[in-house]
């Protein structure tokens, strides 16, 4: 199927409107999941927005500055969409990791946003960089050794500034996102092996099944580590119940610095850009192009 953008924008925005957002609000939502279509990222797309972009909406008045210092903001999103709430208040962050070198932000009682690295992006294309972790939502992850789902699949992005464009890690800590899956499930297909486990612990390729059962961490019991350590920061230090599997009641957790401190900017952006150039220079493995 195809479509012009200008008719989805007209769709999407239409849904969101009629939920309550105004024009500059659907724009925000709708510019997020049209960025994760473009960078072909297609379970980030648009065939999320059906759940995550109209389903999530409602939100109880504007986000509430719960905390504030010179290098510190603590909200509360009021059930608004992540995109709302860290459009407004990742660049004073920004500004905030500017005028202290570092900064650092918490948000709890806040729908997720489509993808952290948007906004780890934003963080190094403006020369600071960027650590973002959140809770992934339910239980989906089964600690190492286990087969039964406890850990979010808890993402994690990370922003650093380069010469000649950002690098972005955005990635979950289970094997494989649950967007995937999900986008599995609509297409018919099937998840790769060693991804998931059935409700009974056996091994699957059905994602209807891998949602039912449980997800692997990536790398075995290190990755299962980061889940641990991502679920602590983005629940437990939010004071937020382990057993709570609310939609809106998610933590996330910002942490922004500026590299300038240890070195020029400019310098640090060419050297990083340098070290990229020099990784796609090496010897490539058989059969890749």
């Amino acid at each position: 199927m195809k479509i012009k953008i200008n008719e989805l924008k007209e769709l999407c925005t239409t849904i969101l409107k009629q939920k309550g957002l105004d024009d500059s609000q659907a724009q925000q939502i709708f510019n997020e999941y049209l960025d994760g279509e473009m960078r072909g990222r297609e379970c980030h797309g648009f065939q999320a927005f059906p759940k995550f972009g109209a389903k999530l909406i409602d939100f109880e008045g504007e986000p509430e500055i719960l905390r504030e210092e010179d290098n510190l903001f603590y909200i509360d999103g009021k059930k608004n969409l992540g995109q709302l709430v860290c459009n407004k208040y990742v660049p004073l962050l920004i500004q905030k990791a500017k005028n202290k070198h570092i900064a650092m932000m918490g948000i709890k009682n806040m729908h997720s946003y489509l993808m952290p690295g948007t906004y780890a992006r934003m963080a190094a294309e403006n020369d600071v960089i960027g650590f973002i972790f959140n809770y992934g939502g339910w239980k989906r992850i089964a600690p190492a050794d286990s087969i039964d789902p406890f850990f979010g699949t808890n993402p994690i992005a990370i922003g650093i500034p380069s010469k000649n464009f950002p690098i972005v890690v955005d990635m979950a800590t289970s094997k494989i996102a649950m967007m995937k899956i999900r986008l599995a499930e609509k297409l018919g297909q099937e998840i790769a092996e060693g991804c998931a486990i059935d409700k009974d612990g056996k091994p699957t390729t059905n994602p209807s099944e891998a949602m039912n059962g449980a997800l692997f961490p990536f790398g075995g019991y290190k990755g299962s580590a980061l889940a641990l350590i991502i679920e602590i920061l983005t629940k437990t230090m939010f004071n937020i119940d382990i057993h709570d599997e609310t939609k809106a009641n998610r933590g996330f957790f910002f942490a922004f610095f500026e590299p300038s401190v240890f070195q020029p900017i400019d310098e640090f952006k060419e050297n990083v850009s340098k070290l990229v150039g020099e990784i796609k220079e090496s010897r490539r493995a058989e059969g890749v192009s």
